[in-house]
């Protein structure tokens, strides 16, 4: 499925961080909601591309912490990240991202290809911060 997005490049990136952190501890969205007391609809929003749902600073700590995450860096992008907002195309590809999806091998399978990357114009910004710009569009 193509979809394109329009979102903070960080939260972006924190988004799948976190999923992939989740799954690199063995745990499902279930398992992560119980443990910082909130709802797996929640959890579910956070990982889910297409739900501009995200994770602020606490629930970042309070993610880290069920985790077992030795730093917060485990969550954050490897590098500051240039772009605010962003137009992404990605490729989303059919994986069951509730549980914790492995390959026969134990290794965390790509869930998308990122097609491109475009900063929002100051025209396109100000639209998306009047929300007169969609969050997500399916393409294909």
């Amino acid at each position: 499925m193509i979809v394109e997005i329009v979102i903070s490049e960080i939260d972006f990136r924190i988004k799948e961080n976190i999923r992939y952190a989740r799954i690199k501890a063995g745990i499902d969205q279930v398992t992560l909601a119980q443990r910082i007391g909130v709802s797996e609809g929640y959890i579910g929003g956070i990982e889910n591309l297409k739900n501009p749902a995200k994770a602020n600073i606490r629930l970042l700590s309070r993610i880290a912490v069920a985790l077992g995450l030795d730093s917060y860096s485990e969550i954050m992008p490897k590098k500051v990240i240039k772009n605010d907002i962003v137009r992404l195309r990605l490729d989303l590809f059919n994986i069951n991202t509730r549980s914790q999806v492995v390959d026969a091998n134990g290794n965390i399978p790509e869930r998308l290809k990122e097609l491109s990357k475009v900063k929002l114009s100051d025209k396109e910004y100000q639209l998306f911060k009047d929300e007169k710009q969609a969050y997500c569009t399916i393409i294909e």
